[in-house]
């Protein structure tokens, strides 16, 4: 394909250089939210990537995505321990097939009342399997590091359903609290499991918030009901010495400074061009917040090389100077957009001065 003109070598004290914002980069550092299993496999199709590997293995799978970050240029590489998510019935079988490898917890109906809650049978952090951290402790190369995903938001509204939750603040706000509280003390648990790796740098909270135009709940909603319980994940990272991402899709900008200043995230991930370009982002958050990705899905899906190329050198040009910005996708680097406009991003980000 040729895409590719420029090899990447990985460094990861540079990354953390680079998220921290002590200075403009010495090259473009990338980053990206999730990519699909039909991205990979078309990527090691075109290029071996896995030539070298040894298909009787039986670490053969989870070298893999080793290769594959490797060749990409990504210094972080999201993981899916079995049963370290909660997956509730509207999230369901979307994201199961967005991530084929992942084996979440499944639940399994609504809670209206009361007694659905007490009947729920809660998942049990303990049954969680971090085998595959436990094997790139000793196995992720040097300059790389992983990243888990954990939700709270996302969750508790696929439980309730959307409608009957916001009937629930009304009628029965404390319901809707210890639905919260019994899935965040979940993810805690997950959370301080993540952090007795070494390898495994990031939690990475992702919660989306908004729609196009507004945040789902008001903002003051979000401040009284969730919000704390972000900022206590974002602390026991913090207190283990990890970093703290944030994914939120959709306008979400009423809450960013409570992010920011309150939770304390590192960096944030998601931007659309229709809520919020990132080259807007960066100008009134970027020094005081690192920025993920930013290259609009829709524009990786449907555009011309030549403008895909112009759009990622003015996003570089504006998102690079100073630090704290790594180039990606906006969202997960998905099946629809073409392998070569994919790859033309990053090519662009290699060859970036």
């Amino acid at each position: 394909m040729g895409f590719i003109s420029k090899s990447i070598e990985l460094d990861w004290e540079g990354f953390q250089k680079n998220l921290l914002r002590k200075g403009t980069p010495s090259r473009v550092f990338f980053f990206e939210h999730g990519i699909t299993d039909t991205i990979q496999q078309s990527v090691e199709q075109e290029y071996g990537l896995w030539d070298k590997l040894n298909p009787s293995s039986p670490d053969f799978a989870l070298r893999k995505p080793v290769e594959i970050h490797r060749f990409f240029g990504l210094e972080l590489m999201r993981v899916y321990p079995s049963n370290a998510r909660m997956i509730g019935p509207s999230l369901g079988q979307d994201r199961r097939a967005v991530v084929a490898s992942e084996t979440p917890v499944n639940l399994n109906h609504f809670i209206n009342s009361w007694e659905d809650f007490e009947k729920f049978n809660w998942p049990s952090a303990a049954a969680a399997d971090f085998s595959v951290l436990e094997y790139y402790e000793k196995n992720l190369p040097e300059n790389m590091r992983t990243f888990g995903v954990v939700d709270l938001w996302e969750i508790v509204r696929a439980l309730m359903g959307f409608e009957n939750l916001c009937y629930a603040l009304y009628d029965d706000p404390e319901l809707v609290r210890e639905v919260i509280k019994e899935v965040a003390e979940f993810y805690l648990s997950i959370i301080r499991s993540y952090c007795d790796f070494d390898c495994h740098a990031v939690v990475y909270l992702a919660d989306d918030l908004g729609s196009k135009t507004s945040t789902m709940l008001a903002p003051s909603t979000f401040r009284e009901i969730l919000l704390p319980w972000h900022k206590k994940m974002a602390e026991l990272a913090h207190e283990k010495g990890k970093y703290f991402f944030f994914h939120s899709c959709g306008q979400m900008y009423q809450l960013i400074d409570d992010y920011i200043d309150e939770v304390r995230i590192d960096a944030k991930h998601s931007f659309e061009d229709d809520v919020l370009p990132v080259t807007e982002a960066k100008r009134q958050y970027g020094n005081r917040l690192s920025l993920l990705g930013g290259v609009d899905v829709d524009l990786l899906a449907r555009s011309s090389e030549s403008i895909i190329r112009s759009r990622t050198r003015e996003i570089l040009d504006i998102c690079v100077p100073g630090g704290g910005y790594f180039l990606g996708c906006g969202n997960w680097v998905m099946d629809y957009i073409p392998l070569k406009s994919y790859l033309a991003m990053l090519d662009e980000g290699r060859n970036w001065i």
